[in-house]
């Protein structure tokens, strides 16, 4: 029984050590979670500031929402990006024809300066309002 129990722990060592890993590859949690408390650095301010120049666009179709969802490694890192977009009646569109999301997950990133007060790998929501062809809102 012993030689079985320390053979089990020596393999899941060997098992452990062998598997490159990077903080992308984590499990993810809610930003709200457990106290996880994710955020951007200035938050609201940051944002609407770095997506200012964005606003000018002229966006059909005219009214919306798009989503991006940022995936931030547990040292303040972007890992990857998803973006959802609805048109006013909440079916899936495409704003000018798939350009604006591109531009956005430029600009989204060159957002720095990930905050969180617990280490996990976590998720932040920027959603973006667009009512009469253009952005009226960043939240």
């Amino acid at each position: 029984m012993k030689k079985i129990l320390v053979l089990s722990i020596l393999l899941f060592s060997i098992q452990s050590f062998s598997q490159e890993s990077n903080d992308c590859d984590d499990s993810i949690v809610p930003y709200w979670w457990n106290g996880t408390n994710s955020r951007i650095e200035g938050e609201s301010p940051t944002l609407r500031k770095a997506f200012k120049e964005i606003q000018l666009t002229e966006i059909e179709p005219k009214n919306g929402f798009i989503t991006l969802r940022l995936n931030i490694s547990k040292i303040g890192n972007l890992c990857d990006i998803e973006t959802f977009q609805i048109d006013e009646n909440y079916k899936s569109t495409e704003f000018n024809n798939g350009q604006l999301v591109k531009e956005l997950e430029q600009i989204a990133k060159g957002l720095t300066n990930w905050k969180r007060d617990k280490d996990y790998k976590t998720y932040n929501l920027i959603r973006l309002k667009i009512k009469n062809g253009r952005i009226e809102e960043i939240f």
